[in-house]
């Protein structure tokens, strides 16, 4: 059976069908939230899903995605992931990172980085997402990722500001709907209206 299969979906109420979706873990274990590093903590999006009346549904799923993540060596998750690809009649442009959670350690940057690597080579999708460990090393990584609340990743950075606040100097304001914008993977800041 493809793990990876069960675990990715395609698109959601933000993102197109044509971005594949998958997290390293759930937001309730968020390491960056564990080391003090996320900016956003208390307010989580992500969080929400796990702790409502969904949880017996979003909670498993996200643990089995980051079980799943950190158990299967990385050319496994290729074969999986080219596996489901092959299999797929609607074409996929973008593979989004990490809705909820963030990358464990160094190790995972590498392991997403090869995978993205792939993933570009064969299949032309462009990885991206964005993390709050601004700790760890995105220089030469094969994927996007701006960095939450710091300057430290290789694709600008993302703010949170209040709903009715004025958009700051120097980010663009996010619409709220992936559908038709395609900000994210460039190298733009970006401040995103709480949500």
């Amino acid at each position: 059976m493809n793990q990876f299969k069960r675990l990715s979906t395609f698109g959601n109420t933000k993102l197109p069908k044509t971005t594949l979706i998958f997290n390293m873990g759930p937001a309730t274990s968020c390491p960056s939230k564990a080391l003090g590093l996320c900016k956003v903590a208390s307010s989580c999006y992500a969080l929400a899903p796990e702790c409502n009346y969904r949880k017996r549904v979003v909670l498993p799923y996200r643990s089995n995605q980051m079980d799943y993540w950190l158990n299967t060596p990385t050319n496994k998750m290729i074969a999986d992931i080219d596996d489901m690809l092959s299999r797929r009649r609607v074409p996929t442009k973008l593979f989004r990172f990490n809705e909820s959670g963030d990358f464990h350690s160094q190790a995972c940057v590498g392991k997403l980085s090869r995978i993205s690597r792939h993933l570009m080579d064969k299949h032309n999708i462009i990885t991206y997402g964005y993390s709050a460990r601004s700790d760890l090393n995105f220089k030469g990584a094969h994927f996007l990722c701006k960095g939450s609340g710091h300057d430290k990743g290789n694709n600008g950075r993302t703010i949170v500001i209040d709903k009715h606040a004025p958009t700051p100097t120097g980010f663009f304001r996010c619409p709220g709907d992936c559908h038709e914008c395609n900000v994210c993977t460039s190298g733009a800041n970006i401040a995103f209206p709480k949500h």
